[in-house]
């Protein structure tokens, strides 16, 4: 595992953050590790990554006992190439939910990213949340891994 800054690295982390519009968010629920889909968008800077979920879930009741969050994103194709193409970027942080003015800057950039998501973003019961990004891990070539932190 080797730490980074370089902007070749940076590169990757934009890319797949950009043309992937799922990825999964990794809770702590009941003791046990739990997963969900969550489609998102990141802030320019990649240090934020935003996603949208109804209130009453799993995942908003794990991230409220425990914030520590983690966000896999992969371009991976269910193919043999996958060992060699794929590209993994796992995101590390703390997530918090929005208040509604930094909701009401981040739906225009969502819902453009997931305008087919327009009617679920502005359900009574569904809440945006940020992920605070500490550190991402990027695996490529099947094990090769490489590191950056914000902290």
């Amino acid at each position: 595992m080797k730490d980074v800054t370089s902007k070749v690295f940076l590169e990757h982390v934009r890319g797949l953050l950009s043309s992937q519009l799922v990825g999964v968010l990794g809770t702590r629920f009941e003791e046990a590790p739990h997963q969900s889909l969550v489609a998102f968008v990141a802030s320019e800077n990649l240090r934020e990554i935003f996603f949208a979920s109804p209130t009453y879930t799993r995942k908003v009741e794990a991230m409220r006992l425990d914030p520590r969050v983690s966000l896999l994103v992969d371009n991976r194709k269910n193919q043999s190439s996958d060992f060699d193409a794929t590209f993994a970027l796992t995101a590390r942080g703390n997530a918090e939910p929005l208040s509604a003015a930094e909701a009401a800057a981040v739906s225009p950039r969502y819902l453009q990213r997931h305008p087919y998501l327009r009617e679920f973003a502005a359900s009574p019961t569904c809440r945006f949340f940020r992920i605070r990004v500490e550190r991402y891990s990027l695996v490529s070539s099947f094990q090769k891994v490489e590191e950056m932190s914000f902290a």
